[in-house]
């Protein structure tokens, strides 16, 4: 009895965190926040990889949305005109300290940096709120253990804050484990720009091994990008391998790729496999990067792929997440990733189409048995009228009968009377 109390009590505590569910506005995440008191809740888009939060300021020219006044809120600046790169973007502004916190979890109120920013290069408008920072790089929540984790439920997402739910892991084994390095070198006083990543030894596209430079191969995650960023140098010289000849994949001017394809698309199109020690492999399916639609005039797929001009990142987006539940280990500095059991897409059509058949069946046995209802019931009231006719006829010819009965009954007593009457005279 005790030591089914200790495993309850165990599990009760690896079990406890709070949840809170992201609104989704394709192809992005956002999470519900709260700067300060005066300022109301509003809709950050979520990310993993800048380090401090970013909120555009009332000089902001080119924000349309939800703008700080420093002045009003009586913010004090800790830096000031530090540049944050975040994809090809440079974001320009002072750092502030303030309280985060979110109204339906009290508990999770907490003092953190962020960056009021006044300028986006690159950028003709800027028309969300903010983003906000979750990561290796910035986890300021008061919770017993630092750690959270990302449910993905089809396109809703729940982010799961001081734990994870350890019994959406049903196979331990398919729960794989990566140490996290963290990289301080891209920063300076004027530009703040640390990493996080997986540190692999070797990558093969398509099981042909490729080699990288002489530095190592880094691979992060980032919900706040729906694509897969490859590095310039290794997706033109394995374009071949990536996108097969016959695919004709044109470049969107969004970033990805527009592909012909048909449903063997999962073993046509290029996979990346990461090798490190020990056994430490991770691999992206084409599963996990395209978007595939089938319609009456043919079939395509959207490769979610952009390539990355700015360094050496393979960044692994919300596409790929998706197949994963995903838990962050910010103390042990270990991410973790149980990906979800999948579905054959061919399995699920041949199911529809037995189910639509079925359907089909059904209702033409229903059409044919009807119809053959109605003519039996139609020749079965057609005799009856039939009976019903003769029936009146015989009917008529009966009720004619007894008329000349009663002419015959008639005369017949005339006859005698009138001999009678003769005899009498007589």
């Amino acid at each position: 009895m005790k030591n089914f109390l200790l495993i309850f009590l165990f599990e009760f505590i690896k079990l406890k965190y709070e949840k809170i569910w992201l609104k989704f506005d394709n192809p992005l995440y956002y999470i519900p926040l709260t700067i300060c008191e005066i300022i109301k809740e509003a809709y950050f888009i979520i990310s993993n990889n800048i380090p401090i939060s970013l909120c555009p300021t009332i000089n902001c020219q080119i924000c349309n949305q939800l703008k700080l006044n420093e002045t009003k809120l009586n913010l004090i600046s800790i830096k000031e005109n530090i540049n944050i790169p975040y994809y090809h973007n440079n974001y320009i502004g002072n750092i502030y300290r303030q309280k985060l916190y979110f109204e339906n979890l009290p508990s999770f109120e907490c003092e953190s940096e962020f960056m009021g920013f006044e300028s986006v290069t690159y950028k003709s408008s800027f028309s969300f709120n903010g983003i906000f920072s979750l990561s290796y790089l910035n986890y300021n929540f008061n919770t017993t253990k630092k750690i959270f984790a990302f449910q993905f439920m089809k396109d809703e997402c729940q982010l799961h804050l001081g734990g994870y739910n350890n019994k959406l892991i049903k196979n331990n084994d398919n729960l794989k484990s990566y140490n996290i390095l963290i990289d301080e070198n891209n920063s300076n006083e004027v530009i703040y720009n640390p990493i996080w990543y997986i540190k692999f030894n070797t990558i093969a596209i398509n099981n042909f091994p490729y080699k990288f430079g002489n530095d190592s191969i880094k691979l992060t995650f980032d919900i706040g990008t729906d694509k897969l960023h490859l590095p310039k140098k290794l997706f033109f010289d394995n374009i071949d391998k990536i996108f097969p000849e016959k695919s004709h994949c044109q470049i969107h001017p969004n970033g990805y790729f527009k592909c012909d394809c048909g449903d063997n698309y999962r073993t046509i199109f290029g996979n990346f496999s990461f090798y490190g020690k020990n056994g430490k492999n991770f691999t992206i399916y084409p599963v996990d990067y395209i978007v595939y639609e089938s319609g009456l005039t043919g079939s395509t797929c959207t490769a979610k792929i952009k390539i990355n001009y700015e360094n050496d990142l393979f960044i692994a987006g919300n596409v790929v997440l998706k197949n994963y539940y995903t838990i962050f280990d910010v103390d042990n500095k270990l991410f973790k990733a149980y990906r979800k059991e999948e579905q054959d897409d061919n399995i699920i059509y041949f199911i529809l189409t037995i189910i639509i058949l079925c359907v089909l069946a059904i209702l033409i046995f229903g059409i044919y048995f009807c119809r053959q209802k109605y003519k039996k019931n139609r020749n079965n009231t057609n005799n009856e009228n039939n009976e019903e006719s003769q029936e009146s006829e015989e009917n008529e010819e009966n009720e004619e009968l007894p008329e000349e009965d009663n002419i015959d009954n008639i005369q017949e007593p005339i006859n005698p009377a009138q001999g009678e009457s003769s005899e009498e005279t007589e």
